[in-house]
């Protein structure tokens, strides 16, 4: 009998341990501050992913809450997805920010009138806005009051779809 409430009561607290919502990327339309779950830079081609961790360098403070390391900040300008900048969390509770300049020699192929364009983007993601309920069989999935999904071809926003 013991066995089995050990049993229960290890299985209860199993069910209840979830693992931790991720900080997200933020994109900016229209004034509106957006969420961006999948992060566009996850898509760069191997030798540009090689080059972006080289200049973010070594991350001396990654939280469960941010495995990657870094927010990217994202702006929609003509139907176009651009990177404005990345922050990347410090141990003393301070942010490094890297712009234009500091981002210039990775994603020179992408750049156009001192511009960053998600150029290697093609296909579908997904964007969120404001808080939504929680679906209580899986808490760290986001859940946004308004959600949309972006249909991208070398970085032009060519279809929005509402959810």
């Amino acid at each position: 009998m013991k066995r089995l409430i050990i049993i229960a009561l290890f299985s209860l607290a199993c069910f209840s341990a979830g693992a931790t919502q991720q900080i997200h990327d933020k994109v900016i339309i229209d004034g509106e501050t957006w969420e961006l779950p999948l992060s566009p830079l996850q898509y760069l081609q191997p030798e540009m992913q090689d080059a972006f961790n080289a200049l973010i360098g070594n991350r001396n403070f990654v939280s469960t809450a941010n495995y990657r390391g870094y927010i990217a900040y994202w702006y929609v300008e003509r139907s176009r997805l651009y990177l404005d900048r990345v922050e990347i969390p410090q141990m003393d509770g301070t942010r490094k920010t890297l712009s234009g300049k500091d981002l210039k020699k990775v994603f020179r192929k992408f750049r156009c009138w001192g511009k960053i364009k998600a150029g290697w983007i093609t296909g579908k993601i997904n964007v969120g806005y404001g808080i939504g309920r929680r679906d209580t069989a899986n808490p760290h999935i986001p859940a946004f009051a308004k959600e949309e999904s972006w249909v991208l071809k070398k970085g032009r926003i060519i279809r929005t779809d509402a959810k």
